[in-house]
């Protein structure tokens, strides 16, 4: 049963980091700012839902990904230090500006805004800051 209690905590320990809960409460209090409480606890127990549903969905998924493919998790690290790699190296040489001034007038071109809610805008800033942040 210790050993149980101790899973649970370690675990919610590693899940702080990626919660990043300064970043998300200050969100929150900016996007909640004229609600009343009733509403504000609505909000927070719907982005804990939400977090708890992305949570478990990428867990499996990934889990069923990496299975599928037979990728460990050694494998992926060194994957993953590649491609740190491979990004410190692009900053070490950059592209001449000329080309890069190319691909951004393009890409301006092709990229269109599609409105969206604010909450629902708040609950996908607020589930996953991994994706948005370095």
């Amino acid at each position: 049963m210790l050993d149980l209690f101790k899973a649970i905590g370690l675990g919610l320990v590693v899940l702080l980091p990626l919660a990043n809960p300064l970043t998300t409460v200050a969100l929150f209090l900016g996007l909640a700012g004229n609600m009343n409480s009733a509403e504000r606890n609505r909000q927070s127990l719907m982005a804990s839902v939400y977090v708890f549903a992305i949570m478990m969905v990428a867990y499996y998924a990934g889990q069923l990904v990496m299975d599928t493919f037979g990728i460990s998790i050694p494998g992926l690290r060194i994957a993953g230090g590649l491609i740190v790699a491979f990004i410190g190296f692009r900053m070490l040489f950059p592209q001449q500006k000329e080309l890069i001034h190319r691909k951004r007038k393009a890409s301006r071109k092709s990229w269109k805004m599609n409105p969206a809610p604010i909450l629902l805008l708040y609950h996908w800033q607020c589930q996953v800051p991994p994706v948005r942040e370095p």
